[in-house]
């Protein structure tokens, strides 16, 4: 490949073993690459090992300190980063007017996710490792599923083919990984193309199993945009986005062999709903989300420019009415849409902050991806999560919002040489 291995020019493999500070060095390099990858296979096990895997990384990072800042420092000073910081720096200025400062105080606690951004992110020169790491995480969360499926397994009088966690992030997890393996199946080696068809076909019935509209959205959304964005930086894609597309078929044909009952009826169900949505006649759960939304914008409308303030949804909206009787939507403590959430509690200045963030960041990752192209696994990721976010409040929950940061970090970190080549 020619030109800089890097889009910008401080991004340059940075030698640390060279570097005086190597000395300070407490755990080393691979130690830390482990912590990563044992965090990200423990993330979807429970919100136990997840906590644990998590302040594992970031005692692994503590450790490093002294050879990581120099680094940190030169991520923070990209537009991006810098765009995010302020928008998270906002939310939390957004307390100060909220009617529920406490509940704010948790809504901003849970944007500790976004310390995997700089956790990752030294380990660039092992990107085709992390990405292995999520896959595994991926590959024993669907071996759960499984037990789930064919054992009758429950977890809570609750079948385990959801997943240990939570369905929506299960649905995720597998539409990312779907979405990586059918990629690497038309990119990557040949051995990495051997091992992507059942790996994917694992992953398309891991996607079925956990059975959400949210992950069904992200997926169609990400094989429009994703191969539209490819096309335009890669020369010879548009025959691959075709053998994709084609092995994506076949995967579902096999799924429908051993599943094509249950696969008809979701696929009759989705048909019903889309066409009832047509007629204006919208199905029940999209009524709920519909109504959802207006009470939001309701409570927005008190105070557009700043929002009522980080965790004031539930406050703000209380003693407004809706037209909605199949249940109480004042239950709810987010309106089921991350921008709409933002607009609510932060208000314009919140969503233009997060709006222009997420931009930002997307010029950046097309950046990365026209140096290297496996890249598009991740990218694809991105895609999924900042679709089906608009159906689902992720960033006021960890394990919603925890696997969009990741997909981030391996979208956008820097491009070496020991990352062109899987």
């Amino acid at each position: 490949m020619s030109g800089s291995l890097s889009t910008h020019p401080w991004e340059q493999e940075l030698d640390w073993r060279n570097d005086a500070r190597a000395t300070r060095d407490l755990i080393g390099e691979p130690a830390h690459l482990i912590v990563a990858i044992v965090a990200m296979v423990m993330e979807p096990l429970g919100q136990g090992p997840a906590t644990v895997g998590f302040w594992s990384l970031v005692g692994a990072g503590v450790l490093r300190a002294p050879v990581l800042i120099p680094i940190w420092r030169r991520m923070c000073a990209q537009t991006w980063v810098k765009l995010l910081i302020a928008w998270i720096l906002f939310s939390a200025l957004s307390i100060a007017w909220s009617p529920s400062p406490v509940i704010g105080v948790d809504r901003l606690w849970s944007l500790k996710a976004f310390a995997w951004l700089p956790l990752l992110w030294p380990l660039h020169r092992h990107w085709k490792w992390l990405l292995g790491g999520f896959l595994l995480a991926t590959a024993v969360m669907q071996g759960i599923q499984i037990s789930g499926e064919f054992f009758h397994c429950t977890y809570k009088g609750v079948s385990l083919a959801t997943g240990l966690r939570h369905p929506t992030m299960t649905g995720l997890y597998n539409g990312i990984a779907l979405s990586c393996w059918l990629f690497l199946s038309v990119s990557a080696g040949w051995r990495v193309v051997f091992l992507s068809f059942p790996m994917a076909a694992l992953s398309t019935f891991g996607f079925f199993w956990a059975n959400q509209r949210a992950a069904v959205v992200g997926i169609i959304v990400e094989l429009i945009v994703a191969n539209i964005v490819l096309a335009t930086v890669s020369k010879g894609w548009i025959g691959r986005a075709v053998t994709r597309g084609l092995i994506a078929v076949v995967l579902i044909g096999c799924v429908y062999l051993v599943v094509g009952e249950r696969l008809e009826t979701k696929f009759v169900q989705v048909s019903k709903e889309a066409t009832a949505s047509l007629k204006g006649d919208a199905p029940e759960i999209v009524e709920g989300r519909i109504a959802m939304w207006k009470l939001a914008l309701a409570g927005w409308a008190k105070s557009p420019i700043f929002g009522v303030g980080l965790g004031g949804y539930r406050s703000a909206t209380a003693n407004i009415e809706v037209a909605y009787k199949l249940e109480d939507i004042h239950n709810y403590d987010t309106p089921h849409s991350t921008y709409i959430m933002i607009l609510t509690e932060s208000g314009i200045i919140g969503l233009a902050l997060f709006l222009a963030w997420t931009a930002a960041f997307f010029v950046r990752a097309i950046g990365c991806l026209r140096i290297d192209t496996i890249r598009i696994g991740a990218f694809g990721g991105t895609i999924i999560w900042f679709s089906a976010a608009a159906t689902d409040s992720f960033h006021t929950r960890g394990v919603f919002l925890t696997i969009g940061v990741i997909m981030m970090a391996l979208a956008v970190m820097p491009v070496s040489a020991r990352t062109q080549r899987i």
